[in-house]
C-alpha cells in the first residue's frame, strides 16, 4: 500500500522532476517508509512513488521498480502473488524480491494488458513499456485502490490523491457544478468518472488506461463488466451446496487477506459483516499458531441508539479477539474535521466517517499495519433495505401472496419501527423539501445524476457496485486508512466473492425477510447467536442527530460560515433562513443535509476551490 504519482509529456516539454518530487511529498502519509522517482532519459515519463511496507520490507522492493525494459509505480496489493510467482517461475520467470510489485512486472512481460485477469487483489498502478512506447495503467475491478488524472496543455498527470495535482505550476481548483449539485441534493459522490474538482477524473473500478507515446492518444477501455455476471449460476445445486461452496470461498478470500510482513488487525463494529471477518480471521491466525490474538479497533459512543458496544462484547468473548474501544465525541470531531476534509480530498456526507476515521487512528496507535473490513458485502449480498424494493415488485407480478408474506417477515424482524418507517423504507415515499439552490445555479447544470431503475436484485447491485454507493465508501476507506499509513483489506471484494455472490438466486440474499441469507448459514458457528439474529444496520453510526440538537450554537456558527463561504453562488438565503429558524423541528434528513452544506463549504476554502 502506497502512493503513486506520474507525469507523462504529451507535447515536447521536459518532465520535471521538482514537480514530481512535490507530487509524493503532499502523500508523505500514504508512504513514510520510503520514496522514489524515476525519469526517463528523454523526460517524456515521470514516475513518482511513497512507499509503506506491507509485503518484502527491505529496500530491494522499493519503487519505481525496473524490469527489463519495464518501469512500474504501483500501489495496492496482490493476494494471489504467491501463487502468481510459481506460475511464472514456471514459464522462466527470474526473481529477485519477494514483493508483489515484481509479480506484476513478470506478468506483464509474459501476459501483456490482460496480466490483470490473473490478478486477485487491489491496485492502481502505471507501467512504462519502452518497447511498445506506451504507458499503461489499471485500476483494480471495484476501485478499491485510488487513481486520477488531469491533463493540462502540455502534460498528463496521474495521482493517488486528488490534493497532488494542486502543486501543479499554475494549478486552480475549480468546481464541477453538476457533481457539487448530485452531492448537496442526494449526498451521490464518487458516482461517475467527474470529480467534484473540474476536469479532474477518476479512472474508475474495472477500467485501463493507456498513452501511446508516439500518437499521444489516450485510450480508456473497460475489462471488467459487473452485466456480465447476471444469471451466470452454472449449475443448480441444493441450498447447502451453494452456502458451502459461498463459505469455502469466503474462507479463502479472508485468509489471502492475512498475508503480510505487518500486524494484521480488523475494524470491528458489531455488524455481522465485520464479526464475520474478525472471527475467521482470528481463527485462521491462531491455526497458523500466532503468538498473539488477533486484535480489533472498535468505535463506541455513550448514546444508545448507535453504540454497538454490546455486539462488540459479544464478538470479542465469542471469538477470543482482543478488542481495543474508542470513544469519539463531538469536540474531537469538530477539531478534526478541517485534517479530515484536507484528507478526503472532496466532501463527505456524514459524521460516521469521522468514527471510521478515529478507528484506523487508534489502529496506527496500537501499531497495527493492516486492518480488514467489510465493505462489499451489503452490495454483493442485498444488505441494505432499498434490496426489498425491487425484491416486492418482481413478487407481486408473480406471486402477490407470497409479497404480502415478505412485508409481514419483515415487520416481524422490524418489530422497534413502526409500519409508516417500514413503508417508506420499501416504497421510498417522497417528502416535501425546502428548496435550496439558488435559481442561476441550477440554471448552469448540463447532466444532474439519475439513478438507474431497479427493477431485479441484479440491478441494485449493480448500481451500488458500479455507480453510486460502492466508490464513495471506498474513498472514505482508502483516505480515512491511509492518513495514519495503515493498509485497508476489504475480503468481501474478492472477484470471486463477488463474481458468486452476483450470481445466486434471489432467495440465497433474502429469505424470509432475512438479508444477507447465505453469509448467516454460511458461516453461524463462527459468530455468536446474538449476531446471528441481528437485523438492524448502523455501520460505523454516529449520534449525529442528537450532537447537532445539544450543539445548536455552534451549529447555527457553522451554517452562517458555511452562507460566508459560499454567497449567493449555490445555496439561496431562504434556505439559511429556514434551517436556523425551524433548528428545534428538523428531521434527521434535514439535518444530514445542513452537514453536507456546511463540510462542502469548508472544502471549497480548504482548496480553495473557484466558483465562475
Amino acid at each position: 500500500m502506497c502512493g503513486i504519482a506520474g507525469i507523462v509529456s504529451l507535447k515536447l516539454e521536459p518532465v520535471d522532476n521538482s514537480v514530481l518530487q512535490k507530487m509524493t511529498d503532499i502523500i508523505s502519509h500514504r508512504g513514510p517508509d520510503g520514496e522514489g522517482h524515476y525519469v526517463d532519459e528523454s523526460k517524456r515519463i515521470g514516475f513518482g512513488h511513497r512507499r509503506l511496507s506491507i509485503i518484502d520490507l527491505s529496500t530491494h522492493a522499493s519503487q519505481p521498480m525496473e524490469m527489463g525494459n519495464l518501469w512500474i509505480t504501483y500501489n495496492g496489493e496482490i493476494y494471489n502473488y504467491i501463487e502468481l510467482k510459481e506460475e511464472l517461475t514456471v514459464l522462466g520467470a527470474k526473481f529477485s524480491t519477494e514483493s508483489d510489485t515484481e509479480v506484476i512486472l513478470a506478468a506483464y512481460q509474459f501476459w501483456g494488458k490482460e496480466c490483470i485477469q490473473k490478478f486477485n487483489g487491489m491496485w492502481a498502478f502505471a507501467i512504462y513499456d519502452a518497447v511498445a512506447d506506451i504507458v499503461f495503467c489499471s485500476r483494480d475491478r471495484y476501485g478499491i485502490k485510488p487513481f486520477y488524472y488531469f491533463r493540462s496543455n502540455s502534460f498528463l498527470y496521474f495521482a493517488s490523491e486528488i490534493k497532488q495535482f494542486t502543486i501543479l505550476p499554475g494549478w486552480q481548483s475549480e468546481l464541477n457544478y453538476n457533481r457539487a449539485f448530485d452531492f448537496i441534493d442526494k449526498g451521490y459522490l464518487s458516482h461517475t468518472d467527474e470529480t467534484l474538482f473540474e476536469n479532474v477524473f477518476e479512472l474508475r473500478g474495472g477500467y485501463n488506461l493507456c498513452i501511446d507515446l508516439v500518437s499521444k492518444e489516450i485510450k480508456i477501455d473497460q475489462y471488467y463488466k459487473i452485466d456480465d455476471l447476471q444469471n451466470t449460476c452454472p449449475w443448480e445445486k441444493k441450498e447447502e451446496g451453494y452456502i458451502a461452496e459461498f463459505k469455502e470461498t469466503m474462507d479463502n478470500a479472508v485468509e489471502l487477506c492475512l498475508r503480510s510482513d505487518v500486524k494484521v488487525g480488523s475494524a470491528l463494529s458489531g455488524g455481522i459483516d465485520s464479526s464475520i471477518i474478525a472471527s475467521v480471521a482470528s481463527e485462521k491466525l491462531a491455526r497458523n499458531l500466532q503468538k498473539t490474538n488477533q486484535e480489533c479497533v472498535s468505535a463506541c459512543f455513550d448514546d444508545v441508539e448507535v453504540d454497538e458496544s454490546f455486539f462488540i462484547d459479544a464478538v470479542t468473548k465469542y471469538a477470543d479477539i482482543k478488542v481495543h474501544k474508542i470513544y469519539p465525541s463531538f469536540e474531537e470531531f469538530l477539531g478534526n474535521l478541517d485534517k479530515l476534509i484536507w484528507h478526503q480530498d472532496e466532501p463527505f456526507g456524514t459524521m460516521s466517517i469521522y468514527a471510521q476515521y478515529s478507528v484506523f487512528q487508534e489502529a496506527s496507535k496500537k501499531n497495527i499495519t493492516v486492518m480488514l473490513d467489510g465493505q462489499g458485502a451489503d452490495e454483493i449480498l442485498a444488505g441494505y433495505s432499498s434490496f426489498y424494493k425491487p425484491l416486492l415488485k418482481q413478487l407481486f407480478k408473480k406471486n402477490p401472496i407470497k409479497a404480502l408474506k415478505l412485508i409481514f417477515s419483515y415487520l416481524k424482524l422490524h418489530k422497534d419501527y413502526s409500519f409508516d418507517l417500514i413503508f417508506n423504507s420499501l416504497f421510498r415515499r417522497k417528502k416535501e423539501k425546502i428548496n435550496i439552490f439558488e435559481s442561476t445555479f441550477e440554471a448552469k447544470l448540463t447532466n444532474k445524476f439519475v439513478r438507474s431503475n431497479e427493477e431485479t436484485i441484479f440491478d441494485c447491485s449493480q448500481n451500488h457496485i458500479s455507480g453510486f454507493g460502492l466508490h464513495s465508501l471506498l474513498r472514505y476507506e482508502d483516505r480515512n486508512s491511509m492518513a495514519f499509513s495503515i493498509e485497508s483489506r476489504v475480503p468481501f471484494l474478492d472477484y470471486r466473492v463477488v463474481n458468486l455472490s452476483l450470481s445466486l438466486p434471489d432467495d440465497l440474499k433474502i429469505k424470509d425477510g432475512i438479508r444477507k441469507y447465505i453469509l448467516r448459514e454460511a458461516f453461524k458457528k463462527e459468530i455468536p447467536d446474538v449476531i446471528y439474529r441481528r437485523y438492524d444496520k448502523l455501520g460505523f453510526p454516529t449520534p449525529q442527530e442528537r450532537w447537532t440538537k445539544e450543539n445548536e450554537g455552534v451549529f447555527m456558527g457553522l451554517m452562517n460560515d458555511a452562507r460566508d463561504i459560499l454567497g449567493a453562488n449555490i445555496i439561496n438565503k431562504v434556505y439559511f433562513d429556514t434551517i436556523v429558524r425551524n433548528i428545534k423541528s428538523l428531521t434527521k434528513d434535514e439535518i444530514f443535509q445542513a452537514w453536507r452544506i456546511i463540510i462542502f463549504s469548508k472544502w471549497m476554502k480548504i482548496y480553495n476551490v473557484k466558483i465562475s
